[in-house]
């Protein structure tokens, strides 16, 4: 008795022990892994002959396909497999106690859009393989949990602390199929096929590992304190593992099938309702149902959904943190135990549904605060219409994919304030209080949603293009008036009367300005209007030479039209373009009789818009 009792390792004082039993614990995840690895090698031949089988015993061209192009990936590239497998198994398992995680019940899939049925049918598919290896080993990990536990300095199992369970064992199953480039289909075929084995498998290496700990004095008088009642643990475990046999050698499902799944799921589990759930504070005001055996399940299921009535018009008060899964609770509610295995199911997936939507961290808080309100609305939508999970097209599936398709297009900035969240705020509103049973409030909803989303982005649209539009204008503007002053740097700098300086800087420069934003610099548009104030300018000199005086008269009525012509382009005031020409009638008299022309202030007197050969002729005399 004391030689057994020498044996036991001390589990006092975790700290002092903890190097040893992770490395003890690492040492039984190599056990694992490499038998796992030897037991895949050898379970090839028999799964590909059962795929041959499977192949063999179906009409449909498709299936045969399927099956034979399966059964060739297994034969070329098993190793691929199993070597993926090796791997998956060692990065899920972690070598420190402070990095055990537990598995997630679910995966984070990025994005916010409703999950594929396929991927969708995948991971459920998935869990309950985890479940029901568990329910297989029960026995072998009743010890197996403590042992670890004991090891990792913990005086009682610590739910996912364990890293040679089998949910780890699954995720590298999944991570080996996924290495095999399969589609949904085939990977959830595969697992079906390692699943039959994996049954009678795994029970044997788990008790290696527990004798191996027992021989390293690791708990060894440890056993279980109670034997299971059949009709608690042997029954359902038949059960469970009979329904998942049956439902492997079914044909599998196309793609979006999942109605056929949850079908599937619902018999693997109808052996294995449990009353040991107590729900919790929001539902404890569920009536309860009384008889742990119904005899009318459409009682049940209507009873079901009164009490969900009961929850969806309660006030909607998440936590400061953290967004409750009401579905979740309810899942867990005495009054869900009594609802039929797929409704169970059905359960289950609208709580992933809304696991996804809080867990992406694209989304607003504030979208996601009201997206929870949803939760029971869409719950009694799911159970109400199987439709909801196979048809893309179903009211409250459209309205959800457009809250979170709108939510990540308005950004993570979106507040209480913004018009988009005011909006959904009151279909939301709309829907929880007058949801019952007609889910075409659901397709009203979305109608607005899309009607509003229309009608902003019109909104908009038209807002970006006049603004796009003034940034093309001032740009096209500060262009102009770059072009114009290096135009009239030239003309300034020439001598000339003042009042034509001053004509040319201001009044023609605006003219300059127009033709500067419609033509290019190329343009002869462009060229004509500088050649006027080189004309005007030149027109103003003194002409000292019978030639030039000649040729001043008869450029002066061409002249004076292209100015009036520019002058009204630009919409030039009467009165300033009247000043103007009176001074110009003092200016050319003085140019014709060869004088300088005088600087003269603005002449009173109006001139014509052409003066005549003649009169310009005995005006030079």
């Amino acid at each position: 008795m004391s030689n057994q009792v020498s044996k036991v390792v001390s589990i006092n004082a975790a700290g002092r022990e903890r190097g040893p039993g992770m490395r003890i614990i690492n040492d039984c995840r190599q056990q694992l892994g490499d038998a796992l690895c030897r037991w895949l090698t050898g379970i090839r031949p028999t799964i590909s002959e059962e795929l041959f089988l499977l192949a063999d015993g179906t009409r449909e061209r498709l299936l045969q396909t399927s099956y034979l192009d399966l059964r060739q990936d297994i034969e070329r590239e098993w190793n691929i497999f199993v070597d993926a497998f090796r791997h998956g198994l060692a990065d899920a398992v972690t070598v420190s106690p402070a990095a055990v995680q537990e598995i997630p019940d679910f995966p984070d899939f990025a994005g916010l859009q409703l999950v594929e049925d396929e991927t969708l049918s995948e991971q459920i598919v998935i869990r309950e393989f985890s479940a029901q290896l568990a329910e297989t080993c029960d026995e072998q990990l009743y010890t197996l949990d403590r042992r670890i536990a004991a090891l990792l300095g913990h005086e009682e199992p610590v739910a996912g602390e364990n890293p040679l369970s089998p949910g780890i064992i699954c995720q590298a199953l999944t991570e080996g199929a996924a290495a095999l480039g399969l589609d949904a289909d085939s990977r959830l075929l595969l697992l079906r096929r390692i699943e039959r084995h994996l049954h009678l498998a795994l029970p044997a290496l788990y008790h290696d590992i527990n004798s191996n700990l027992i021989e390293r004095g690791i708990l060894p008088d440890l056993q279980r304190s109670f034997k299971r009642t059949p009709s608690a643990t042997s029954a359902p475990a038949t059960t469970t593992a009979g329904a998942l046999k049956a439902a492997a050698d079914n044909v599998p499902s196309p793609a979006g099938d999942l109605l056929g799944t949850l079908q599937r799921l619902a018999a693997a589990r109808s052996g294995q309702m449990s009353g040991e759930a107590s729900p919790e504070a929001l539902l404890s005001s569920l009536p309860p149902l009384a008889t742990p055996a119904p005899v009318n399940a459409a009682a049940i299921s209507h009873a079901f959904l009164a009490s969900l009535n009961e929850v969806q018009h309660q006030e909607w008060t998440p936590g400061a943190s953290v967004l409750q899964n009401q579905v979740r609770v309810v899942r867990d509610s005495e009054a869900a135990q009594q609802v039929s295995p797929i409704e169970s199911v059905t359960i289950d997936i609208v709580a992933m549904l809304f696991d996804f939507i809080f867990n992406d961290d694209e989304l607003p808080a504030t979208v996601k605060s009201l997206v929870g309100q949803l939760q029971i609305p869409v719950l009694k939508v799911a159970m109400l219409d199987q439709s909801f999970f196979g048809n893309r097209q179903h009211p409250a599936r459209r309205f959800l994919d457009g809250i979170t398709g709108v939510a990540l297009h308005w950004g993570a900035g979106a507040d209480e304030n913004d018009p988009f969240i005011r909006r959904l705020e009151l279909l939301v509103t709309r829907i929880q209080q007058e949801f019952e049973t007609n889910v075409e409030i659901f397709s009203e909803a979305i109608g607005e949603l899309e009607t509003f989303v229309t009608a902003h982005e019109a909104e908009e649209t038209a807002t970006l293009e006049v603004a796009a539009d003034a940034v093309i204008r001032r740009e096209a503007e500060e262009a102009a008036a770059e072009r114009v002053q290096a135009a009239l740097k030239p003309l300034l700098e020439k001598p000339q009367p003042e009042v034509v300086r001053q004509f040319i800087a201001d009044q023609w420069a605006a003219v300059l300005r127009q033709k500067a934003l419609t033509h290019e610099a190329e343009h002869p548009s462009w060229h004509d209007t500088i050649e006027v104030a080189e004309q005007l300018i030149w027109s103003v000199a003194a002409k000292s030479d019978p030639d030039e005086r000649l040729r001043l008269i008869s450029a002066l009525p061409m002249l004076l039209a292209r100015l009036n012509a520019g002058l009204s382009l630009v919409g030039t005031d009467t009165d300033a373009r009247s000043a103007f020409f009176d001074a110009l009638v003092e200016l050319h008299a003085a140019a014709l009789k060869g004088s300088l022309s005088p600087a003269v202030p603005a002449a009173s007197t109006a001139i014509a818009p052409a003066v005549s050969a003649p009169a310009a002729r005995e005006a030079a005399s």
